[in-house]
Order: C-alpha cells, then structure tokens, then sequence
C-alpha cells in the first residue's frame, strides 16, 4: 500500500462521499482535533482524515483506500499506544462522528455505531434500567475494545464484552456493508469477536444487556506501602463469590500528595453494601489512609479511573500476566522495582500498575475456538501504564517497562505456566513487532487467514496484529 495521499485524490474522495464536509484537508478546521488521542506516543499526521457521520460514507472511504492503494487507518475512541489507530499521510478514519447509542427495551438489547464510546452507552443503559459487560474507563472506544476482548467488572458474571456481542454491522475492505451475527455470515462475526481489525470496520455493534436496577457497592481503599502483603493476600481471598458479583484492581503507585508508595484497591460489588463488607472483609478490615466505598450507580462505577489516567501526554500501556494466586513475595519485589524507578524518574510519577482481580471462569469457559480470541486462560490480567511528557525518553522508558514485563514472565513460568504473546486487550502488535498469525492467534491463526483472504484479500486492514498478507 502507498502512504502518502496527494492532493488530487483528495478531492476525488470528496466528490464521492455524501457529506464532503467531513472529508478534512491538513488546513481543514477540525483536522487536527481528529487527530487527537489518548496517548501521543505513535502519533503520526495523516494525509486527510475522514470523519464520516453514516456508514454509507464510511464504506465509500474503505473502498476507495483499497482501489487506490492507499494506506489506510480506523480510529474509534483514540485509546491505543501504538500507531494502529493512526497513518503517516494517508487515510485516518475518524469514528468520532458515529457514537450514537440506542436502546432496545423489548429485548433487553443496546446498539452503538463504532466511534460510541463506553460512557455513553452505560449512561444510555442506566435509563432503561440495564447494563453492558464494559471496560473499567469510561473513555475507551467501544468499537476497538469489543474486538479485542474487553475486561470489566461484570466479566466475572457474563464474560468478555465479545462474548456479548450479538451482531455487528461491518464495512468489509471492498465496500459492502455486511450485517453478520450467527445467522449471517457467521465467518466474519466469528472473526470480528477477537481480530475485528484485521477484516473489517464495526459501524455498529449490538450487544445482549443485562437488568441492573439496583446501585452497586464499590469505590477505592488506599494503603500504605507497609501494608502490601495483607492486601495482596486480602485480593487472593475475595477473587471468587459464589454469584461471581465480585470484581476488584489493585494499583501501585505514588500517592499524588506525599510521592510515597502507595497501594489503591477498586472494589466492586454488585449487590448491597452488608454483603459486599462480608466478601472484601479482609481488606475492609484493613487499616487504610484512604476510603471512598458507597452505593453508586453501574455507570458510575465504571468512571472510577478516568482521573488517574487523563487524556494526553505520552503514554503507553504494556500487558502482563499473572499467575493466580498472587505470590506477596512477588508482589513487594515488583513495588520495589517500581517504586525505585519512579523516584529516579520524576517523570514517571505518575505511572502506576495494575491488575485485574476478576475471576475469569466465564472466560476461559468458552471453548477458545468459538470466537477469534485467543487468550482465554485461567491467568490473571495487568498492565504498566507509563505516564511521561519527554519525547526523547520513549525508549528508554518503554524498554524499562517490557522490563517489568519479562518478571512477570519468569513469575509464570516459576508456577508452571508458559508466557505467551496471545493478543488481547493488553496485548496488541503492529508490524514492528514482527510477530507470525500463530504466535498472536494460537490454535485460531488457520481459520482466521481462511476469513481474512476471504474479506480483506488486499491486506487493506493491516494496522493492528497485522496477519502479513501479500495482496
């Protein structure tokens, strides 16, 4: 594919979209806002973003990437740390335009176009009463954290946000508008759940929603760093519930005030106050600096780490696993490594890492076949989240950071796991990363080459876990 778009084709695109207003020049008001990302690490400009409002607009622009062989990017709610959500000189998608959500009362179901993002499906749910498996930041897109799994607080409940999917209207690389589910073209929609971005565009997404009329109990306790090793044990003891209404995260960082290690627990409960302190007992229990635990709203819950992680800035987010149950010792070593390099880095006092205390039963339940996703195992999920302003010291920073990302590795392997690099919503490749179909797909790289020739046999979708086809 070419990278850069001249000026001419341009205007070739801009004859032949509906709304030639949301084709954007470099000189375009509006063109530099659509740029804009969580992160600026990966940043690239890209030749004319298209910011299409419908999704005849949006198959138009893909079709036309392809028969101009043009380099070609989709971004939904601009969350990525890498490059996949971006083109340095050709075409950037903008989904920032489609984000309307719908509700469906009848049959308990909630559609959002691609570019919604996930506070404003909570916040149009909660009016009916209802509720979506969702990510823990309100800020994330829901297209792009769909298709690479999607971990929440109701994951324990009903699994992944992708084993909720019920359908999706997709912009295939020639420009058809396919509506695929179990019934139509059950190829692609096995595909789209766990590889979306290598077949296609998610214009829409139809998920199954689940009654939430009552509040949930949750919010944040603070420790101090002494207490590292009874709140790890603490998280170990709670991360199951027989109803599996129980989620929780821990993060270590700095206290923003005194810049001492500090240790933050989210806990969630969905039910009462009463039961949700007899399962988190122990921590509750727990001398702390810091609580914040109240009745609140499931939307509501699901803002609780928007501040710590504002957009902008350089950031980056590097995955890791974790063997289940947590070793304490293993925990303080990584405090230590992360708190003496936060301290010789001012700039890094921001970063934190977190991980996920949700049981993952219903995950790993589902047979790894059944959909695109590879990474359904019985290990627990975190990530290093890199907070830093110096372009200059990406590399050394990140580099620091997949440091902390091989301890985690040794840790697996010392409790007889073997570390993959399995794509999830963590993991996730570009082409620098050099990595082949079945290293980032496992037993499902075959039949998802078989999908990917079949609807993308021009590579057009190549920027996310690019599957390295030749055209």
């Amino acid at each position: 594919m070419a990278s850069k778009i001249p000026r001419e084709q341009i205007e070739m695109l801009r004859s032949q979209v509906k709304d030639p207003a949301s084709v954007l020049y470099p000189d375009s008001e509006g063109y530099e806002k659509s740029l804009e990302r969580w992160s600026e690490v990966g940043f690239q400009r890209a030749g004319v973003v298209m910011r299409p409002t419908n999704t005849e607009d949006l198959a138009i622009t893909v079709r036309f990437a392809r028969d101009s062989r043009l380099d070609l990017a989709v971004k939904g709610g601009g969350h990525s740390t890498d490059t996949s959500s971006t083109s340095d000189g050709g075409i950037l998608i903008d989904l920032g335009g489609m984000r309307q959500v719908t509700v469906n009362p009848t049959d308990s179901t909630i559609t959002a176009q691609g570019g919604a993002l996930w506070k404003g499906v909570n916040g149009t749910a909660a009016r009916f009463n209802l509720a979506v498996v969702c990510g823990t930041a309100s800020q994330t897109g829901v297209g792009g954290l769909t298709v690479r799994g999607g971990y929440g607080y109701l994951t324990p409940e009903h699994g992944l946000v992708l084993d909720n999917l019920l359908s999706a209207k997709v912009v295939t690389a020639d420009g058809q508008v396919l509506n695929a589910s179990t019934n139509e073209h059950p190829d692609l929609f096995w595909a789209i759940r766990g590889a979306g971005a290598n077949v296609g565009v998610a214009a829409e997404l139809t998920f199954q929603a689940h009654n939430q009329a009552n509040k949930v109990w949750c919010g944040t306790m603070m420790f101090t760093g002494d207490k590292l090793t009874e709140v790890v044990e603490a998280l170990n003891g709670a991360l199951l519930h027989p109803q599996r209404k129980a989620a929780a995260q821990c993060v270590f960082g700095l206290s923003p005030d005194t810049g001492a290690p500090v240790i933050t627990t989210v806990l969630f409960f969905n039910g009462p106050e009463e039961e949700g302190r007899v399962h988190f007992s122990s921590l509750v229990n727990l001398e702390c600096i810091g609580m914040d635990m109240e009745m609140r709203p499931y939307a509501e819950a699901n803002t609780m780490l928007d501040d710590a992680m504002p957009p902008g800035g350089r950031k980056k987010t590097i995955g890791m696993k974790f063997a289940s149950p947590i070793r304490p010792e293993f925990a303080l070593e990584l405090v230590e490594v992360l708190g003496r390099r936060l301290a010789t880095a001012p700039e890094l006092a921001k970063s934190c890492l977190e991980i996920d205390y949700f049981d993952l039963f219903k995950v790993y339940g589902v047979p790894v076949a059944e959909t695109a996703f590879p990474s359904r195992t019985k290990t627990l999920n975190g990530a290093i989240l890199l907070q830093w302003v110096d372009s200059s010291k990406d590399e050394d920073f990140i580099a620091w950071g997949e440091a902390i990302q091989n301890m985690c590795d040794n840790e697996l392997r010392r409790a007889g796991h073997e570390p993959d690099k399995l794509v999830s919503t963590f993991f996730g490749y570009t082409h620098d990363d050099n990595m082949t179909p079945e290293e980032m797909f496992g037993v499902n790289a075959d039949a998802l080459l078989k999908v990917k020739r079949k609807y993308d046999p021009d590579d057009v979708f190549n920027k996310l876990n690019p599957l390295g086809l030749s055209g």
